[in-house]
C-alpha cells in the first residue's frame, strides 16, 4: 500500500476507487442532469447550481452511466478529493437519490460452471435439458 492507504491500482485500503463516486439521481435530477453534461473550465458543468459548485469542489471531469446498473452514473472527481466527503456532499443535494463510492468487490472464489444447460425450442410444449460431461 502506498501513502494514505492507497494500492498502486488506485483502490484504498476500504475497497473503493479513488476520484470516483457512483451517484443516482432522482426523476427531477436525471432529467436536470442529462441534457446539459459539458465540461467547462476544466469541470464538469450541468446547469444547476447546487450540483455546478460540487462539480467545481470537487474538481469533477465526467459523467457516464454504469453498464448493468439501471438509473446509476459514475462520476469521476480529483483523484486526491475525500471520496467520503464528496458522496456525502453529493448524497445532501436534492437532486440526487444516492451518492456512494465507487465500490469494487472481490470474489473469494472462481465461478462454477453449470451442470445442466435448458434450452426451449419454438413450439416445443417441455424444454429439454442436456447435461453437461465433465
Amino acid at each position: 500500500m502506498a501513502g494514505g492507504g492507497e494500492s498502486p491500482a488506485g483502490i484504498t485500503r476500504h475497497g473503493f476507487v479513488n476520484g470516483e463516486l457512483v451517484l443516482h439521481f432522482t426523476a427531477e435530477g436525471e432529467r436536470a442532469v442529462a441534457p446539459a453534461m459539458s465540461v467547462n473550465q476544466g469541470w464538469l458543468r450541468f446547469g444547476v447550481p447546487s450540483l455546478d459548485q460540487l462539480n467545481a469542489k470537487y474538481h469533477a471531469t465526467s459523467l457516464s452511466p454504469l453498464q448493468g446498473e439501471k438509473g446509476a452514473y459514475r462520476l469521476k472527481i480529483a483523484p486526491d478529493a475525500n471520496v467520503l466527503r464528496a458522496a456525502e456532499d453529493y448524497g445532501h443535494d436534492p437532486l440526487v437519490a444516492r451518492a456512494e463510492p465507487n465500490y469494487l468487490l472481490k470474489l473469494k472464489r472462481a465461478p462454477e460452471a453449470p451442470t445442466s444447460v435448458r434450452t426451449e425450442t419454438p413450439g416445443a410444449s417441455q424444454p429439454d435439458t442436456v447435461r453437461i460431461q465433465r
